[in-house]
């Protein structure tokens, strides 16, 4: 008997101990859905594969284990999707529920294309996983002010960013690369009615970016029928040569095969602004040698006379958005942010939640106001919003060095040392489920993998009631 029960004993453990995922794990389990994802969205798969092994300790916290967050993301903004409620920096707060993990991946995509704070992560390459890493920390996804640090160390020991350059894997998934493509670049063809603008905020970009991406110079727009990229063409083009047909040009020729124009020019030796004649073969993926030249048509003599009229506009500079404004402020929702110069604390605010009304970096917040104290914030200070507004009051933003030595943090760099900060950043407190409307004790117990002998021990119940509204805990 004695050996059968240490036998038991024994097996139990192992199963317990082999239930625990670890980084190699998870990396395994979920790297496809990284990929899939980064073609998708332009977030790179290092970077998603890294905060998920930190945001939810290898998907074995017990957000990511009863509702498949694996990012830790709460129920902000519009939210309307099933949720869980787990202690973090307060007790029994709104975390964000999935039907699946490919679900988690999805939405952490969009939390980040959709939230202003992180557009700037979407400027750099694809690979710049350090430049991802700190931005993300510099835009507040996480308070720890080593979370960047962690990212990096992550991403280097576990060999992460090769997955960055990883092409698109036929896993039978649900694709999630929506519309056609060339070159590998995702495109749109323009209906009636579409603008630059409108594409750019359809898409969760700026409108620069729109124009940066197809070469079209400022003020320039797009017709019904058109094609738009709607991220950068590569740098060689989807056929090895193309054949110049009459009325066509070096951005038509661009266009047709997703290589940039000034790459386009590069390969073919040509001048910037010039013109091939019809008949001419242009390289589209390796260089020209030097010896052969592109026949180029001769510019007008009248050309002059055949510009369009530009018409004089008079921009008011102090009614343009700002560089850090992120093109229009309130783009995401379709309306002007209207910025005092100043702003007065309420009762619950904060400098993110301040930042986020105004749509304004942290950073400038606490540039503008150097006497701020974020640990001693006041109901009815007076928080300033912009420089000039900060320069009226403080007569210059500069600031003396202060004499004392600054204390540099290390970096994580052991196992032993993530897996200390892993405890401050997982979202592993007991899990709560509020009761709605067709709820019962078999599809909460089913929902969670428990017994109701566990629903009632949990919750101090000899018999198990349920009501709207009502508070359950859920785990341990």
């Amino acid at each position: 008997m004695r050996i059968f029960i240490l036998t038991t004993l024994s097996l139990l453990l192992q199963f317990a101990f082999a239930q625990k995922q670890t980084p190699t794990d998870y990396i395994e389990k979920y790297k496809e859905l990284a990929i899939i994802e980064m073609h998708r969205s332009r977030v790179p798969a290092s970077i998603t594969l890294a905060q998920g092994i930190l945001e939810s300790n290898s998907g074995n916290s017990r957000l990511a284990r009863y509702a498949n967050n694996h990012f830790g993301i709460k129920c902000k903004g519009n939210w309307t999707g099933n949720v869980i409620y787990a202690d973090d920096d307060a007790p029994d707060e709104c975390f964000r529920a999935y039907e699946s993990v490919l679900a988690s991946f999805q939405d952490h995509s969009e939390f980040l294309r959709r939230n202003w704070r992180y557009h700037p992560l979407f400027e750099l390459e694809q690979t710049d996983y350090k430049g991802w890493s700190d931005g993300l920390r510099k835009a507040g996804y996480a308070t720890n002010p080593q979370y960047g640090d962690i990212l990096i160390s992550l991403i280097e020991r576990y060999k992460l960013a090769h997955y960055d350059l990883a092409d698109l894997p036929g896993t039978g998934l649900p694709p999630l690369v929506s519309g056609p493509n060339i070159n590998g670049v995702p495109i749109k063809t323009v209906e009636a009615g579409e603008s630059v603008e409108s594409i750019a905020k359809d898409n969760y970009v700026k409108e620069r970016h729109i124009r940066k991406w197809n070469d079209l110079e400022d003020g320039a727009e797009v017709s019904e029928g058109d094609v738009v990229f709607l991220k950068p063409k590569r740098r060689r083009g989807s056929a090895p040569t193309h054949l110049v047909e009459a009325g066509e040009t070096m951005h038509t020729i661009s266009q047709k095969y997703g290589i940039k124009l000034k790459q386009l020019y590069r390969k073919n030796r040509m001048e910037l602004g010039s013109e091939p004649v019809a008949g001419e073969e242009l390289y589209m993926q390796k260089k020209r040698e030097k010896e052969s030249t592109v026949t180029i048509k001769k510019p007008d003599p009248n050309w002059e006379e055949k510009k369009p009229e530009q018409k004089e506009i008079f921009i008011n500079p102090h009614s343009q958005p700002k560089p850090a404004d992120l093109g229009s402020p309130g783009a995401i929702k379709g309306k002007e942010v209207e910025v005092p110069d100043y702003h007065i604390v309420d009762v619950g605010d904060n400098i993110y939640r301040i930042a986020e009304r105004y749509h304004i970096f942290e950073e400038d917040i606490l540039k503008w106001n150097k006497d701020l104290n974020l640990m001693k914030m006041r109901v009815g200070q007076k928080i300033y919003l912009s420089a000039e507004a900060a320069k009226k009051n403080y007569g210059s933003l500069e600031t003396k060095p202060k004499p004392a030595p600054e204390v540099v943090t290390p970096k994580p760099k052991t196992e032993k040392e993530i897996e200390e900060i892993k405890k401050e950043i997982v979202v592993d407190g007991p899990v709560s489920h509020i009761a709605v409307k067709e709820d019962t004790v078999y599809n909460i117990c089913k929902r969670y993998s428990i017994t109701q002998e566990q629903l009632k021990k949990w919750n101090n119940l000899d018999t198990i009631t349920i009501k709207i509204g009502q508070k359950l805990q859920v785990s341990e």
